[in-house]
């Protein structure tokens, strides 16, 4: 198994400076389309506050992706129409995870793991509604108890699932699900080292070269703006 790191081996944030105070402040800057914007807003920072308590504590690498990376780039900050915030762990370190999924190690907060996290690629999981799980592509979930928001935790993996494992590669990639849910790598420089950041006022890991993984993702328009706009209360 490969290991990779953060930059100077450090893998957990001292997290001291996080503090409500500085989600108000972020909060102060951060556009609302309607009145129930600015609590959903709030709660899925706390969420998201609380996961990076959780990976600091129990030494979990994790780091933001997809539409929190997006916000990242954009405005250093959550998107103002997200409903989620989502992350990347290599899909072997899922296994860290899978502990917490049967033990009530918060009254607040669990987490679900798939039962099929080790299955490579959405298509051949399924759904287990009995058990909570309404996913199939994330390897795992951070959720609210109450509340049901979220953290998506997605795997990447150091190797193209469509290729064998053993298979010679000069260049070496990380693997991801595109928008599209389709497969998509990326150098394995423009990720790690992993480097601290702060997301609306909370430390949390950032991949080495966002603007470059944003760009791969979504296109070179989607370091500057958003393509979400706000038209009578609504976030369309």
């Amino acid at each position: 198994m490969i290991a990779y790191y953060s930059d100077n081996n450090i893998i957990s944030i001292n997290l001291i400076s996080n503090t409500n105070n500085s989600i108000e402040e972020a909060l102060e800057q951060m556009p609302i389309c309607n009145s129930q914007d600015r609590s959903r807003q709030r709660i899925l920072l706390s969420i998201f506050h609380a996961w990076t308590h959780f990976a600091y504590t129990h030494n979990i690498q994790y780091w933001i992706a997809y539409g929190t990376l997006v916000g990242y780039v954009q405005r250093r900050g959550l998107l103002p129409h997200d409903s989620d915030t989502d992350i990347l762990m290599l899909a072997q370190d899922t296994q860290q995870l899978v502990p917490f999924s049967d033990v009530n190690f918060s009254s607040i907060y669990e987490i679900k793991v798939h039962p099929q996290w080790s299955f490579v690629g959405y298509a051949n999981r399924s759904y287990f509604p009995l058990q909570g799980i309404h996913f199939i592509a994330p390897n795992a979930r951070f959720i609210h108890r109450k509340l049901r928001y979220h953290v998506d935790i997605w795997p990447i993996y150091d190797y193209h699932p469509d290729q064998l494992k053993n298979t010679t590669n000069t260049m070496k990639t990380l693997t991801e699900y595109s928008r599209y849910y389709t497969w998509i790598s990326s150098p394995i420089e423009w990720t790690f080292p992993l480097k601290p950041c702060t997301f609306s006022g909370i430390k949390v890991w950032c991949p080495a070269m966002p603007e470059k993984l944003v760009t791969m993702l979504y296109g070179i328009e989607a370091v500057n703006k958003t393509d979400t706009t706000c038209v009578n209360g609504t976030w369309v």
